[in-house]
């Protein structure tokens, strides 16, 4: 598994570079109406899940895939129906970040579980990115109707955190191979 992920190292780098874009972008366009912003998270999420399902088939992870699944679906979900997704934004975006963040958790006690030694480092970093998904998923869960400029912020400051952390994750599991050659 090990070798499978650190070949495919790219694909969690893209899925990071994607959050970390649409960070900037809610940061960068935060008066933007909410059908914008419905749209760019639509987006976000397809493409995460894209990234997020390729990886799990890579690596024969089912955790992975089923967040990329998740992720994917969510994604079209806002592409067919926009009027839904608005009316539902919040409840949907923090159902994504609890079943994401709850796999990336798996996943991270999985990888802890199968690790080879002191070798194969990182994966502490999907676990914090798992906390923060849960957490995030939780903020939102618990608020009721939050100001869009407060929703947006947060929606951005959350996008740059898990991408910064993906993306570490990303250059970690690249050296997994010369580590464990070593």
């Amino acid at each position: 598994m090990y070798d499978e992920l650190a070949r495919r190292w790219w694909i969690v780098a893209a899925r990071g570079l994607v959050a970390l874009v649409f960070g900037v972008a809610a940061f960068a366009a935060p008066e933007k109406t909410l059908a914008f912003l419905v749209s760019l998270f639509g987006l976000f999420a397809l493409a995460d899940g894209v990234f997020t399902m390729g990886a799990g088939l890579s690596v024969n992870w089912l955790s992975l895939f089923l967040e990329g699944v998740v992720g994917g679906a969510v994604g079209l979900l806002t592409y067919f129906f926009p009027a839904v997704t608005t009316m539902w934004f919040i409840e949907l975006i923090a159902t994504w970040a609890l079943v994401t963040g709850a796999l990336e958790l798996l996943g991270a006690f999985r990888l802890r579980k199968e690790a080879k030694g002191p070798t194969v480092r990182g994966e502490w970093l999907l676990a914090v990115s798992g906390g923060l998904s849960v957490l995030f998923g939780a903020l939102l869960a618990v608020r009721s109707e939050p100001a869009a400029p407060a929703l947006i912020w947060l929606l951005g400051a959350y996008a740059l955190a898990s991408g910064a952390l993906l993306l570490a994750l990303a250059f970690n599991v690249r050296n997994w191979n010369r580590a464990v050659a070593a």
